[in-house]
């Protein structure tokens, strides 16, 4: 079983290990770094003081790799540049973040005997095709990379191509270890394969987990000075017929148009895009693997307990309290006219590690996506699409150290990047709000990924799109018909994926 290390138990490691070299953000701006697009780690040795050792030696899951490696190579990392968040190098700034991932090269590289090369190119939701054509005319060319390091899609249709090794070939690479998410093996691993990893490695993973997000003057003053939400999560009472029930009738038309728009009053704002964090939120995942090996719709799926998952949010959404957009739905949680906002997290700090004018000023909570009942096991967190996810080109000369690379990359963001990101996400020093910790724990804990998401593009983006776009429509109790709809594009694509992931 793979051993967790709740993040809350590491408050004493990250007084010890930081507050000697930069004193703990509160809610300022952070910086983003201004690096070139190609830098280089310094190959410095490690100076870490004996309570720093003993610090991370008590509170942090070891890895498995040696002390030292003497690769002597330049990992070469192709990675888009459309990423929000800092995440591949920084200089020391001050800013905790970028500190952490300054310090996170350096020992990595020194560890190792690495330097880094970063390569850059535009590689969004508009550019990843483009973005992975370079990666392939450059293989053609022999100007090869080691790692790709791209947009959330990218790895998995790198891998249809055949342009990934597989990294459970490796064992220097441990997918049990508690950087790599439960849901890399239990979602992305089909017939002991395994193309792509992310996880504590990407920062951008953390800050696009979905969640949501409260004020919690405006939740004192409108719904409860006793039991908040998480109090309700902790003791498993956070479902969606009392989440709803509480925000569905809080609404003023400020305007007096007769239309809920982003300048009224509302009791919950939800980020539309990311509707389907119900359906996750509630374990249900687009396919799942048989026992054969084979990939196939999800019975959950293509069931009666989504379709009624997507009716219930579906009428919640046309209650006066609910308004669901894209962007214009986090105008009134920024305005602090709308209690609750469902979004990417990465909105307590704004865009850019909150180098945006638009940015949660005031006392926030952040809680899971409520499940659909009490008798779901855990909370489970979808993800925004814009994160990182990362590969190791097949064709790469320096296969041993690229993957080791990764393992050892994503060791010491567990240990320094992931709690530094913590620290900035809850605005909350970790003494004084211990549950602020538990939920960020309970978010982390239970990232999913779903096979059938990641390789949306192989199934019309049904396995995207179906559930958020059925929930946000006029026929919200139509899931289950427009799924069989969709059947014969769903299992054209099962097909496809396994000629790669077959046995």
């Amino acid at each position: 079983m793979k051993k967790h290390v709740r993040l809350f138990a590491m408050i004493l490691a990250i007084i010890t290990l930081l507050l000697s070299a930069v004193s703990c953000a509160e809610t300022g701006t952070e910086n983003e770094t201004t690096a070139t697009p190609e830098t280089q780690a310094p190959s410095v040795s490690g100076d870490s003081t004996e309570a720093e050792t003993t610090a991370e030696e008590t509170l942090f899951a070891p890895d498995d790799l040696k002390e030292k490696y003497e690769f002597n190579e330049t990992i070469t990392i192709f990675m888009w540049d459309d990423y929000r968040m800092t995440e591949f190098y920084a200089e020391e700034t001050g800013d905790i973040i970028a500190d952490s991932i300054y310090h996170r090269n350096i020992k990595v590289g020194d560890r190792l005997g690495v330097t880094f090369e970063f390569v850059e190119e535009p590689g969004d939701s508009g550019d990843y095709k483009d973005w992975i054509k370079k990666a392939e005319n450059d293989r053609a060319a022999d100007n090869d990379y080691d790692i790709y390091a791209g947009y959330s899609r990218s790895a998995p249709l790198m891998a249809i191509k055949g342009m990934n090794v597989n990294l459970l070939d490796y064992e220097v690479f441990n997918v049990d270890k508690p950087w790599w998410p439960e849901a890399l093996t239990s979602e992305c691993t089909v017939n002991d394969k395994l193309y792509f990893c992310t996880g504590d490695i990407a920062t951008s993973m953390l800050w696009y987990m979905n969640g949501f997000m409260y004020n919690k003057d405006l939740y004192k003053d409108y719904i409860s000075t006793e039991k908040t939400p998480m109090d309700m999560v902790i003791n498993n009472e956070w479902t969606m017929d009392i989440f709803f029930g509480m925000v569905k009738d809080l609404y003023v038309d400020n305007n007096q148009d007769g239309l809920k728009d982003k300048t009224d009053f509302f009791g919950a704002t939800m980020y539309s895009t990311d509707l389907g964090a119900f359906q996750i939120g509630s374990g249900i995942t687009s396919l799942e693997k048989g026992e054969d090996g084979s990939l196939r719709i999800s019975e959950k799926w293509n069931s009666q307990l989504c379709a009624d998952i997507c009716a219930l949010l579906g009428s919640y959404i046309q209650q006066p309290g609910v308004y669901a957009a894209t962007s214009a739905s986090r105008t009134p949680f920024f305005n602090q006219t709308s209690i609750f906002h469902m979004d990417r997290i990465f909105l307590i700090k704004g865009v850019d590690n909150g180098n945006s004018e638009d940015k949660v000023t005031f006392a926030c909570g952040v809680v899971p996506v409520p499940k659909y009942d009490n008798t779901i096991e855990k909370y489970r967190t979808n993800l925004g699409n814009p994160y990182t996810i990362y590969a190791v080109n097949a064709t790469s000369k320096k296969l041993e150290a690229a993957v080791t690379t990764l393992e050892a990359m994503g060791s010491e963001n567990y240990r320094s990047v992931t709690p530094a990101v913590f620290e900035v996400a809850m605005k909350v020093r970790y003494q004084d709000d211990p549950q602020a910790s538990e939920m960020f724990d309970i978010l982390k804990e239970g990232v999913s990924f779903d096979f059938g998401k990641l390789y949306g593009t192989s199934f019309g983006d049904v396995t995207s799109n179906l559930f958020p776009n059925t929930a946000n429509s006029p026929n919200y109790s139509a899931f289950l018909t427009q799924l069989k709809k969709s059947e014969r594009i769903i299992n054209k694509g099962i097909d496809d994926l396994m000629k790669v992931y077959g046995k």
